[in-house]
């Protein structure tokens, strides 16, 4: 995959605000700070870490192909049981077992 510098200026600008964010989560507060100033402080850095976090996720989902609404469980299992597909042969847990023991 060939990245533009335009698209490599984008991932960089991500990563640098994501650093950012974790570093003000790691970095110590003031001696002087009280729990309710520590606990508005954290309520404020988690607002910017949801922001970009849904923001990768947004990213993420788009750059997979994944577009619409959540389908839910039961349609799921809907699916599943229209595709001759039976829960109680687990054959996908299997194949990982027989990996591991490879």
């Amino acid at each position: 995959m060939v990245a533009t510098l335009e698209e490599l200026e984008k991932r960089l600008a991500q990563v640098e605000q994501e650093v950012a964010c974790l570093r003000q989560l790691v970095i110590s507060p003031p001696a002087e700070e009280t729990p309710a100033e520590r606990g508005a402080r954290r309520w404020r850095e988690a607002d910017v870490c949801q922001v970009q976090m849904a923001a990768g996720w947004s990213r993420a989902m788009e750059q997979m192909g994944v577009s619409g609404e959540p389908i839910g469980a039961e349609k799921v299992q809907e699916i599943i049981a229209a595709s001759r597909i039976k829960p109680e042969d687990n054959e996908f847990s299997r194949g990982i077992i027989e990996m591991r023991e490879e």
